[in-house]
């Protein structure tokens, strides 16, 4: 039998003793509280405090340390690790494409590296490398973002370490290649440098307002060889609109115009959107007017000529957009309303010099439009169904942007005047998944919502169940079942393994509606939406419960372990992944109040009620019965601070630790998984699915050499 397949009905008996938990337990320290006439009982509440984070970062390191020990010990983890690397590093991938000048500029991602380099195309077609982390002697270095001077003779880069995102800014002159001795820090590497002119750039300091890296973050002004300028947006600019410490405010990085956009935004759907004449803010004083605020639910903002485009939703839930008059002096009241259509979810524009082009998609499937002014709505024909991102200005007119599917690589395109050519710039396709395929279906929710479903499935698929692991997401109106190339899957899939990802309510699939449905306190729709979709991959015999996983990453590790526990019947296994485990405890997190808008305000009733439905630590004091879990943890996590998975970890092996697997990874040089070298993706994915196998009973991975004197699942060890 081949490995991954399912060992058959005794599936139960022989995976119970081939994983055990670790020792180490962290100690419990009575404590309690009543919040807005709830009684909380919160005995890990000590792991929060600042003193206490090298004991908590011990108790996540022992007990990561015993779980891959035992995980890389199964038999077919070797053969799994060589089926992920073998797809995440079939050939040169590409990304992040910028043309200027007649220049390309993009990262790669060479075959045999571990980060991407830094890379320019000339218009002749010869290929220079501008910056290689290796060959800089940055070692575990990571490009996070970077932007392209007008003249296309200089870039800005961003680069951090041990997956932190927090870094510095430096310079590259293209001519050259050499490092200028600019170099600006902190900074957030979500955060593109906006160049103004030639010489001059706006860009986002971090100050850690009270220790927060991503609190406080200011707007400032710098010239290349000269001293920091002044503070164009943030708390400490001089007049201007109010940003508060936990908004994020940004420029706008693209083609040096009259105009510039300015943005200050949280970790929800929409932002602020602010204007100001190039000149005023090179001069230190940009006098920001506001054309959309929150209440105005927009999503985008470019601007061509003397007109800025939005995309809201606060007139149609799929997004409409819509045109301000910035030479008249009008405000979002005073909008036009240029395009929407009922069967297109808008998510992004882009000014070419040859009209708008705006991006949306149907059932998760990109659709690109080019609005010619005078003129109606033109469909630009792409080569292939799939996801379509990245949409940008391409210099002498049209936008450049990347395609691709399930299985097919991203290749980078442009469209000019409406019609779409090559640039050159095409990612190889890993050729061992070539015989997989999708399915897409709707399932049925409790309430009779239809829910969409994509299943992925490997290239010898047959009939008869296979160990799944089914993926939900649904926050931030952020779509799963968009067709992404996902190699990081592959080799679970050649492994026999099914992909089963959710669109539940709170993500993006059917515009703003669908993601309102399934936010804060309506976030038991999308629990229920994913329950929906295990009882279908259950009922048309894709899986059964005793072979099916649960997960999800991040945010959706606020949906994935509820459901869990919910439901413990429909799950072999639960895998959270860097994951939001305790929100009702937003407001002690860095980066928590941020949150507020999408998850719930915990300084409120109403918000607080909101948050207890989500709370996966607080649920473990009354849940029935939990899944064998996994937790994934970044120990440099910016975003979710590790101790929300250490508590919850703490409680479970509590609560359900005699008989359930309660297993941590830790990843010392990994954060929220933003900068991850290869190799430790391919580490990370393997250990995973080695663990999902493993509760499916998939041959290879049920049995594993172990010191007789380990604990067992049944000795609370």
């Amino acid at each position: 039998m081949a490995d991954g397949v399912a060992a058959g009905p005794d599936v139960t008996d022989r995976r119970g003793p081939s994983l055990s938990n670790s020792h180490s337990r962290p100690e419990r320290r009575p404590f309690s509280e009543t919040v807005f006439g709830h009684h909380v009982d919160d005995p890990y509440r000590w792991m929060e405090r600042p003193e206490h984070a090298d004991e908590v970062r011990e108790f996540l390191s022992r007990a990561s340390e015993h779980a891959l020990a035992q995980l890389r010990a199964l038999p077919g983890w070797p053969r799994l690790r060589e089926r992920m690397a073998a797809a995440m590093r079939a050939g040169v991938r590409y990304r992040d494409v910028w043309e200027v000048g007649g220049r390309l500029f993009y990262r790669r991602l060479d075959p045999d590296a571990e980060f991407e380099k830094l890379v320019v195309r000339e218009p002749d077609g010869s290929e220079r490398v501008l910056y290689d982390p290796d060959a800089a002697g940055d070692r575990g270095a990571a490009i996070n973002s970077y932007s392209v001077s007008p003249d296309a003779a200089t870039v800005a880069f961003h680069t951090a370490t041990h997956g932190s995102e927090m870094g510095a800014i430096r310079f590259i002159d293209v001519a050259s290649g050499r490092t200028l001795d600019d170099r600006l820090e902190p900074v957030y590497g979500e955060l593109l440098a906006a160049w103004l002119d030639e010489r001059t750039l706006a860009y986002g300091l971090a100050t850690h307002v009270d220790g927060d890296p991503l609190k406080g973050i200011q707007v400032m002004l710098h010239r290349l060889g000269g001293e920091q300028g002044p503070c164009l947006l943030g708390m400490d600019a001089e007049d201007g609109p109010v940003v508060g410490p936990h908004e994020i405010p940004g420029v706008e990085p693209g083609p040096v115009a009259d105009w510039v956009v300015a943005f200050a935004a949280g970790a929800h759907a929409d932002s602020r959107y602010f204007v100001a004449r190039r000149k005023d803010v090179l001069a230190g004083a940009p006098g920001w007017r506001e054309v959309a605020a929150y209440e105005d639910r927009a999503a985008a903002c470019a601007v061509r000529g003397d007109t800025a485009y939005l995309i809201t939703t606060i007139a149609r839930p799929n997004g409409e957009v819509v045109a301000v008059d910035l030479a008249a002096g009008a405000g979002f009241e005073r909008r036009t309303p240029v395009f929407s259509r009922e069967d297109l979810v808008l998510t992004a524009l882009a000014a070419g010099d040859d009209g708008l082009y705006v991006l949306g998609h149907t059932d998760g499937v990109g659709r690109l439009f080019l609005l010619v002014e005078g003129g109606e709505a033109v469909e630009v024909a792409l080569p292939l169904q799939g996801t379509v991102h990245g949409l940008r200005p391409a210099g002498a007119g049209g936008v450049t942007f990347t395609l691709m599917d399930w299985f097919t690589a991203p290749r980078v395109l442009r469209a000019r005047a409406g019609t779409v050519s090559p640039t050159g710039i095409e990612s190889h396709s890993f050729e061992g998944v070539a015989g997989a395929r999708q399915e897409r279906r709707l399932v049925t929710s409790a309430d009779g919502t239809q829910v969409p479903l994509v299943l992925l499935l490997p290239p010898d698929h047959g009939p008869g169940p296979a160990p799944t692991l089914l993926e939900g997401y649904g926050s931030y109106g952020i779509m799963m079942t968009d067709p992404y190339y996902l190699s990081m899957y592959f080799g679970f899939l050649l492994s026999g393994g099914v992909i089963a990802l959710c669109g539940t309510r709170g993500g993006g699939e059917r515009g703003r509606g669908w993601h309102d449905a399934g936010r804060a306190a309506n976030k038991p729709n999308a629990h229920a939406d994913l329950i929906a979709a295990a009882e279908e991959l259950v009922r048309s015999g894709v899986t059964r419960p005793d072979m099916l996983t649960v997960a999800g990453a991040s945010a959706g590790a606020l949906l994935a372990p509820p459901v869990a526990m919910k439901r413990p019947d429909l799950f072999a296994g639960l895998v959270a992944r860097v994951p939001a485990l305790n929100p009702t405890r937003l407001e002690a997190v860095h980066n928590g109040a941020a949150q507020y808008a999408e998850m719930g305000d915990p300084t409120t009733p109403e918000g607080f009620e909101a948050l207890l439905l989500q709370d996966s630590y607080l649920m473990l004091d009354t849940a029935p019965d939990l899944p064998d879990t996994m937790l994934v943890v970044g120990l440099n996590d910016v975003r979710v601070p590790s101790w929300m998975a250490a508590k919850f970890a703490a409680r479970a092996l509590e609560r359900f630790g005699d008989r359930r697997l309660v297993l941590v990874r830790a990843d010392q040089e990994g954060g929220h998984g933003v900068g991850h070298g290869v190799d430790q993706w391919v580490d990370d994915m393997t250990d995973m699915f080695a663990f999902v196998l493993n509760r499916a009973g998939a041959e290879g991975f049920t049995a594993v050499a172990t010191d007789p004197s380990a604990p067992t699942r049944g000795d609370g060890g």
